[in-house]
């Protein structure tokens, strides 16, 4: 009867393991996941910002072509008239 109930034991332990183990891998893939759709937003957010600051380097080179006064391109383009001054 021993035998037995130590086997029962025995199997409900390595059962119990296994779930855990389970269970923590699940943990680690749900935080990866998480991570990645971190990583993803954030590049997005980055990539946003980089492609309005190119914008803005754009226009204030057409309006210095078109003659207009540094301050104003500054006040129309959001950029300083430090940056404006090195566009060529």
């Amino acid at each position: 009867m021993i035998f037995v109930l130590k086997r029962k034991w025995d199997a409900e332990a390595v059962r119990m393991y296994q779930q855990e183990q389970v269970e923590g891998l699940e943990k680690q893939l749900k935080e990866a996941k998480k991570a990645e759709k971190e990583a993803k937003a954030k590049g997005k957010a980055e990539g946003l910002v980089e492609g309005g600051y190119k914008k803005a380097i754009e226009t204030a080179l057409r309006f210095k072509d078109m003659g207009l006064p540094t301050a104003d391109i500054a006040k129309g383009t959001g950029l300083s008239i430090e940056e404006i001054e090195k566009l060529n």
